[in-house]
């Protein structure tokens, strides 16, 4: 397996899927350069490889020293290249439409058997906390962007409309109109609640030399009392044990 995961069935309404990647195997490898365009520029995008490594260079390059936007780019990377595999429709880029850097709003938007899923993900190097803590801030994040209706807030729905309106994105009316609705739900604040929708809250934790394959037991039994009080009509739970970001390091410089 790819990512030498498991996945967990708990209900009709939670799966969990537990990762573990040390380091990128030649199968893996291919599968970025392979899906890389797709996921940053859309599935309709044939922008040259060379191109978009460069590009991503650019941006890590500006980052300096800080750490954490990029420990967070290649987690929220990795979780949308795992939920492609799992035949999860993307309908986003993953970049700010103004900038070089990754998109705002909702960090996934996707379709699977008609269904939509919204992603957040949240990513650490402290290895002292928990994929617990990392799932509850992703689930309180998406929880108060869709039920939020103050015009203080950025409009997630907006942003995710511009992104489907992007001319390398497939083309899905239903879901096209869907989002112009709650879009205009949230200008006229009219609340909608969490438990309306389906998410997947990731959590990426970057273990270094400390690095150790899941025990799924413990987690699955800490996940599934944490989920208890989560409000969404579906979850798929991610939460991926990552050494570092060096291989990605390697494969957009190479």
């Amino acid at each position: 397996m790819l990512f030498k995961e498991t996945q967990i069935i708990l209900s009709e309404k939670l799966t969990l899927h537990l990762l573990n990647i040390e380091s990128y195997s030649e199968e893996l490898l291919k599968l970025i350069e392979q899906e890389i365009g797709h996921i940053r520029n859309g599935d309709l995008s044939n922008e040259d490889i060379k191109y978009i490594k460069k590009s991503i260079t650019a941006w890590f390059q500006k980052k300096g020293k800080d750490e954490r936007p990029k420990i967070g780019y290649v987690a929220e990377f990795i979780c949308h290249l795992y939920l492609r595999t799992k035949k999860f429709e993307q309908y986003f880029l993953f970049k700010n439409l103004e900038e070089n850097g990754p998109k705002k709003g909702f960090d996934g938007l996707y379709l699977k058997d008609e269904e939509m899923w919204l992603v957040e993900s949240k990513s650490t190097s402290d290895i002292k906390l928990k994929h617990t803590t990392n799932i509850n801030k992703a689930y309180k994040d998406i929880k108060k962007k869709i039920e939020s209706v103050s015009l203080k807030d950025n409009n997630p729905w907006e942003n995710s409309k511009n992104h489907l309106d992007n001319r390398n994105i497939n083309e899905n009316e239903d879901l096209s109109k869907k989002i112009q609705k709650l879009s205009e739900d949230f200008i006229n604040q009219s609340p909608h609640k969490i438990e309306e929708y389906n998410i997947i809250p990731s959590s990426t934790i970057y273990m270094g030399d400390n690095f150790q394959i899941t025990d799924n037991e413990n987690l699955k039994i800490k996940l599934e009392n944490l989920c208890k009080d989560f409000g969404a009509n579906k979850l798929n739970v991610l939460c991926v044990n990552k050494k570092s970001i060096d291989d990605f390091i390697k494969f957009i410089n190479g």
